[in-house]
Order: structure tokens, then sequence, then C-alpha cells
């Protein structure tokens, strides 16, 4: 299914709901980055700026299904305990703990959570030089059983070139950081561009499971606020 960005018409309140049931900071970041005046809709592939997600000033990502031609963004709405949801205009919902995916709603296949062994670079940025070899990841996917369907693998990571990305007019130096995951039920590989100092990962490719495939997310405004 593919992410869309509209207005934010269906958008219902993660958080900090008013009278109106609307998250008036979500719908204003939301508004400026794909404008609704409830009139008409804004032509179509007018890019979003960077002055605009500025302006919005709400934590930002932009996310696209490797099937997808072009990607959306979505806005940070709510945040538990560090696990930060991003909202389309569709509710279309990406669950986030800093750059790691762990979990995802209205994508076509739901996936479920996912979690991991710690240290977990992607959960908790820390200098390449500190990423460990590997990591053990579980999914959990729908099926009909209390927990769902869980899935492990055994992750290592492989450190690749120092390169130069832009994201949205913003430039980043950062490495290649490719990763190998292999488990009972399969294998499958993800992508990472991880800063070159702190090893903040500003883009990753996102295994979501064997039906959703990859999804590739660039953090375009990271959230700042303290985990609650």
């Amino acid at each position: 299914m593919r992410l869309t960005v509209l207005a934010t018409l269906l958008l219902t309140a993660l958080a900090g709901c008013t009278d109106e049931g609307l998250n008036p900071i979500v719908s204003r970041a939301i508004d400026e980055v794909n404008p609704f005046d409830g009139t008409a809709a804004p032509a179509p592939g007018q890019p979003v700026t960077r002055e605009q997600i500025n302006r919005a000033d709400v934590a930002t990502i932009r996310a696209r299904l490797v099937a997808d031609k072009s990607p959306t963004y979505l806005v940070a709405a709510a945040n538990n305990r560090g696990y930060i949801t991003y909202a389309s205009g569709l509710r279309q919902l990406v669950i986030m703990r800093n750059s790691q995916v762990t979990g995802t709603r209205g994508l076509g296949y739901d996936l479920l959570s996912a979690k991991s062994t710690t240290p977990d670079p992607l959960a908790t940025p820390m200098p390449i030089s500190q990423w460990p070899a590997l990591v053990q990841r579980s999914y959990e996917f729908p099926a009909s059983a209390p927990r769902g369907r869980i899935e492990t693998f055994d992750c290592r990571f492989e450190r690749g070139a120092v390169k130069d990305m832009e994201i949205l007019g913003e430039a980043h130096r950062g490495v290649e950081i490719s990763e190998y995951c292999d488990g009972p039920s399969g294998s499958f590989e993800q992508l990472h561009f991880a800063d070159a100092s702190s090893g903040f990962v500003w883009r990753t490719l996102s295994w979501l499971g064997p039906q959703q495939g990859l999804i590739d997310i660039e953090v375009v405004l990271p959230y700042t606020g303290s985990p609650r």
C-alpha cells in the first residue's frame, strides 16, 4: 500500500488532544509540509522544502516503501517512553526508537513490534567504533495466536565507505553500514547511513517483514525531546 501524505482531515490526535480531538501542533506540521485549505488539494508533485520543515518545527521523517515511486513525510505525534510515533495525514504510522523501526500501522502489512538485544546502535546512537559485532532482532507479525508470529534473526554489521549525503538540502557526512541478518525462517539485508562522528543513523533501509519488504527512512528533523 503506497504511503501518501494528504490533508489533516483524518488525523486523529495521538497525544495532547484538544476539544476538537486534533493535536494542533501535529495538524499544523502536516499542513505545513502538505498545505490544504479545505477547498482544494495542493498542486501535485509540489516539493517540500527545508524551510517548511523548519517552520513546522516538529520532528519529521521521510519514508518510502521500496515498491513506491515517491516518499511521504510523517511527523512526530506521540512519545511513549522514547518510542516516537510518526503519523501521516491518513493515520499511517511508523513507530521508531531513534532510528530503529519498532512497528508500523496502515502500510499494508503491519509490523506489530520489533525488539533487539542491547546495545543496538540504531536504537541508541554510539560512535561507529563502538558498534557491536552482532545484535539479535525479533519481529512480531499478525497471526492467529495471542502473541502473533515471532521471527528472530542474528544480525551482523559490515562497515563500508565514508560518503556524503544530502537530506532535503542538509548535508551529512557518514559511513555506509550493511547489516546481514539470518534466522530459521530465512535471511535479509538492511543498509544504514551513520554519522561519521556520533554514529547517529540519518538514513536506514529497514526490513518490515517477508510480505512488506524494505522501507527507506530518512530523518529530516530528528526528535530532540526527552523520553517520557
